[in-house]
């Protein structure tokens, strides 16, 4: 705390007011800002909390020095990283990584759903953007998690408004990010699940110049990731949850799940055992054969969600 306070010129809590009156001036001018701009002044994701990811989580933990001592940069005539750009498939982590790095190196965590914000204030967008960067540089140690970046570029089928729009927010956010970088104490950091429409301008050196790959996790990866989520469940409940499970046999049924997919299922098996339990029943812990079902029953619910994504549902 005492760090914060020499770093910032704040207290914690002067700190945490400033950011709250920052997301009230600006849902005053622009509305609601819940699921567009939220501000943690300590998420509470830690690096033990995801599972797999091994060589991300590297790297990610060598910011955490970068953003904790930058003097030592200077020292060897160089400078800490700019902005990362965190880029894999959906639901692999991405959110996870950039917060768990916030908690680690104890900065303010700024998440802007860059998708949201595009869409909701369209016309204001620019405004509302340089607004959130005004108000990094005024918080000390920050992150700044441009979430979804690739989102800034509008498609060319696009009205030619629009599209001059967006080489304006890119133009805009790329020189906010050249003048993060002097700083020492903040970092950008972004994700895409495209990295291939990302505008080459943001990924410069010196803007989001350190590339980080967010992958789909491997067999032993899975394995890791359903230890975790059943052992916070069972942390939750103060109880044994699940049985012994052939987890090699749960294993087999993930074929192209995600991190966030194997969340979900422990979740649904769980669920299952509050519904039994709900109408009288005396449920068993959480066995091989219903984590088989739970994964089963959302596979099916993930190709409706795909099919109406796509209008091919009827």
């Amino acid at each position: 705390m005492i760090a914060r306070k020499m770093l910032t010129g704040h207290t914690p809590e002067l700190l945490r007011r400033k950011c709250e009156d920052f997301l009230a001036r600006l849902a005053k001018r622009f509305g609601d800002m819940k699921g567009k701009i939220e501000i943690s002044m300590r998420p509470e994701v830690s690096f033990a909390d995801i599972g797999d990811l091994a060589h991300a989580k590297q790297e990610i933990a060598g910011l955490v020095f970068a953003l904790q001592s930058p003097d030592l940069h200077k020292k060897w005539g160089t400078h800490p990283p700019n902005g990362v750009l965190l880029y894999g498939p959906p639901g692999t982590g991405k959110t996870l990584l950039a917060m768990a790095l916030a908690r680690e190196a104890e900065a303010v965590f700024f998440h802007v759903r860059v998708t949201n914000v595009v869409a909701k204030w369209y016309a204001d967008s620019l405004e509302v953007l340089q607004e959130v960067f005004t108000q990094v540089k005024d918080s000390g140690r920050c992150i700044l998690f441009l979430d979804e970046i690739d989102d800034l570029v509008f498609d060319r089928a696009a009205p030619e408004e629009m599209r001059t729009a967006s080489r304006r927010l890119v133009s805009s956010v790329a020189e906010q990010l050249d003048d993060i970088g002097r700083s020492g104490d903040l970092l950008a950091v972004a994700s895409t699940n495209r990295p291939d429409a990302v505008d080459p301008t943001l990924i410069r050196p010196g803007r989001l110049d350190r590339l980080i790959e967010v992958p789909l996790p491997e067999t032993e990866g899975k394995r890791e990731i359903l230890k975790i989520h059943m052992a916070k469940a069972e942390a939750i409940a103060g109880r044994r949850l699940f049985a012994e499970l052939d987890v090699d046999a749960v294993l087999a049924r993930t074929v192209k799940l995600n991190s966030a997919d194997l969340a979900e299922v422990v979740r649904r098996s769980l669920e299952e055992k509050v519904q039994q339990e709900g109408a009288g029943e005396e449920p068993t812990p959480v066995t091989t054969t219903d984590m088989q079902r739970a994964i089963e029953n959302y596979r099916k619910t993930k190709e409706i969600i795909e099919k109406i994504r796509y209008g091919q549902y009827l």
